[in-house]
């Protein structure tokens, strides 16, 4: 359980170097740090640990380490993971790869997808505005925090 945690979960703790790098500042408020579009701040989009190429060596490393099961627990969360933001995020198709990002400079313009983005900020809006109007129920609320 705590290497599913370890590779599905905390490989998102490389937001906080983007926010950083965005902002100047980690923020530790949820709702501020969740609702920043920190790339169209900076320009620049790292998401450092999301990426595709790293699920060979974290496969061979924990074979290694502890054996098949193990390696297999690991590259499946760390997958998954990266398999769920890249189907529902607005980076380009080769986005989730760093050798791309790096080949770009990381630049977000370029690794962006405009038609993702304009759709995303559309149901953003909608969400935004559906929350003015009447509270949202709890379960919506917790789907909104993943997707």
């Amino acid at each position: 359980m705590a290497l599913s945690l370890g590779f599905g979960v905390l490989v998102d703790l490389d937001h906080f170097v983007d926010y950083w790098y965005s902002e100047g500042r980690v923020c530790f408020d949820w709702k501020t740090f969740m609702a920043t579009r920190y790339w169209r701040k900076s320009g620049r989009l790292f998401i450092l640990f999301h990426a595709f190429e790293y699920l060979p060596f974290v496969f061979l490393a924990w074979q290694a380490l502890k054996g098949r099961r193990w390696a297999v627990a690991a590259t499946a969360a760390m997958s998954s993971h990266i398999v769920a933001d890249h189907l529902v995020n607005e980076l380009r198709p080769l986005g989730y790869f760093i050798l791309y990002r790096l080949a770009h400079g990381f630049r977000a313009d370029e690794l962006m997808d405009p038609e993702r983005v304009r759709r995303q900020e559309a149901l953003l809006r909608e969400r935004k505005r559906r929350a003015e109007r009447a509270p949202r129920p709890w379960y919506e609320r917790l789907v909104g925090l993943f997707v």
